[in-house]
């Protein structure tokens, strides 16, 4: 029988040990057992303090056939208040209060008459209990020590002659053979939460030497390639690459730095039935305390799919950006032969004020025709750059109305994206400004200058403006109702199409200025 002192209430539990803080408060030890082995008191308190925050006391169990030897021991130990002591007279009595009690680290003698302390520590060990476990015998001999030492013991500690010395030292082992194994314990629940989340992970995940030898791979990598661990680590598990990515994949591995370790590759590979698949890789290069390369770990994922679809969507486009020309194309054929009538028309007018409205209506065709000859012979059919087709339109609009001045037209236009619609309808803007300057401004004249500006200001919105230097533009015609058509679609295009202000100033030469901003433009 035995007498033991520890807080938890008898229950019936495997012998591997674990540990668990105690309940707060005032603790008394269980009532004692009488019999063999009764060797102290059943009353004493384990620890009196009543703050819950206060470190649990370190629960041991001492085994040893010598009663008075076990007493001393409890008393020394649990006067330091570091430790809680249980006692027992033999090895079975140990086995019985392993399987009702916790404990953290058992001290045990050597020679007991049932047992040996060793052969107690090998069962513990052969049943995976890895208990931090002390040998305090009287026998010193080396064959002694080492076979404890080999079957797993943390400390082989002789007895002495001077009992404060000898039990200060067990107290002090003790306390390093739990503080051990209360860290190894905590770095291996770590290791196995780690190894947890990796494995759980759809992700290829492996680590492998700067030669090739992979140390580790999960689950996920066995399975995608269709091996087992066996098979790959701790040898050259080649990955078949194509040698067109072979060079791009060895580059990029020899890129990685300490000050720049990680980068992400994309590259196909070969399977082991010889179909290809894409992968998409972040690996990350390791270097020891002295800056030298170690290995890598690797992070892949298969974006063979990805891949498909990017190709569907890349034939899809070039499908659609064909038709789409094909479309511009047409259009701009279309509006060709509409011009090729009117200029067919115009040689058979007699009437100067029709042949007008007919040349007019022929520059606001072309101005279209501009836009989708840009489309059509562009790469992005989304965006146009603008100074080009503004300069091409100017330029078209000038050779069309044949003027006898010689002009000058200044640009300042910033590199600003529109889309097309926005385009069309600020194309036959400019079309009606500039050709009622090409019209009315310099009759007369043998020079004039033309200045267009377009720029962004700090709001986002948009100022488009046009200044000729020549004769000016009457102030009835810009107080009254326009009445001219070109007048009426430059208002009709600039605050119905376009939702712009208009400013019309008509003193030293004249300026149109136009605001507006894009984001309300973006229904047109």
């Amino acid at each position: 029988m035995f007498s033991v002192m520890d807080p938890r209430k008898p229950r019936s539990l495997p012998s591997v040990v674990r540990s668990r803080n105690s309940g707060t408060g005032t603790v008394t030890v269980p009532p004692c057992e009488t019999g063999n082995g009764v060797v102290h008191p059943s009353s004493t308190p384990l620890h009196t303090s009543g703050d819950a925050s206060a470190p649990r006391p370190v629960r041991v169990l001492y085994v040893d056939d010598e009663p008075a030897l076990l007493e001393l021991a409890r008393l020394f130990l649990e006067n330091t208040g570091e430790f809680s002591v249980g006692t027992v007279l033999s090895v079975p009595d140990a086995v019985n209060a392993l399987e009702r009690y916790e404990y953290d680290a058992i001290v045990s003698d050597y020679l007991m008459p049932d047992s040996d302390g060793i052969t107690f520590l090998k069962n513990l060990r052969y049943q995976g209990n890895a208990i931090p476990f002390i040998i305090f015998t009287g026998r010193g001999q080396e064959n002694v020590v080492i076979e404890a030492l080999n079957a797993g013991a943390d400390f082989y500690i002789q007895k002495g002659e001077d009992p404060r010395v000898q039990f200060a030292d067990l107290g002090n082992k003790i306390r390093q053979a739990v503080r051990r194994s209360t860290a190894e314990r905590a770095l291996k629940e770590s290791e196995e939460r780690f190894r947890a989340v990796v494995e759980d992970q759809t992700e290829l995940i492996s680590r492998f030497r700067p030669d090739g030898t992979f140390v580790f791979v999960n689950d996920a990598f066995c399975r995608y390639f269709g091996v087992s661990r066996e098979e790959v680590l701790n040898r050259r598990f080649e990955i078949q690459i194509p040698r067109e990515d072979a060079a791009r994949v060895a580059s990029h591995l020899r890129s990685l730095s300490e000050r720049c370790p990680v980068a992400t590759i994309e590259h196909r590979i070969v399977m082991p039935d010889g179909c290809l698949r894409w992968q998409q890789r972040n690996d990350r290069a390791l270097f020891d305390e002295a800056g030298n390369l170690t290995g890598y770990q690797s992070v892949g994922r298969d974006i063979s799919d990805l891949k498909l679809a990017e190709e569907s969507i890349r034939t899809s486009l070039v499908e659609k950006n064909m038709l789409l020309r094909e479309i511009h194309h047409r259009v701009k054929n279309n509006m060709q032969v509409v011009i090729g009538l009117l200029q067919f028309q115009l040689s058979a007018v007699s009437s100067p004020e029709i042949a007008r409205i007919v040349l007019d209506t022929e520059t606001r065709i072309r101005s279209m025709v501009l836009i989708h000859e840009r489309l059509y012979n562009s790469d992005d059919l989304i965006n146009i750059p603008l100074e080009a087709y503004i300069r091409d339109l100017i330029d078209s609009l000038i050779y069309t109305y044949r003027s006898k001045t010689t002009l000058t037209v200044k640009y300042n236009i910033e590199n600003i994206q529109i889309d097309q619609p926005m385009l069309i309808h600020l194309g036959l803007l400019i079309t009606e400004v500039v050709s009622n300057s090409l019209k009315h401004a310099f009759p007369n004249r043998e020079t004039g200058t033309i200045q267009l500006s377009f720029r962004r200001r700090d709001d986002n919105s948009l100022i488009l403006s046009i200044h000729d230097d020549g004769v000016g533009i009457p102030d009835a015609c810009i107080r009254e109702k326009p009445a001219t058509m070109g007048l009426q679609l430059i208002y009709l295009l600039g605050r119905d199409q376009l939702n712009g202000n208009i400013l019309i100033e008509g003193s030293n030469g004249t300026t149109f200025t136009f605001t507006f901003n894009p984001s309300l433009t973006e229904e047109i």
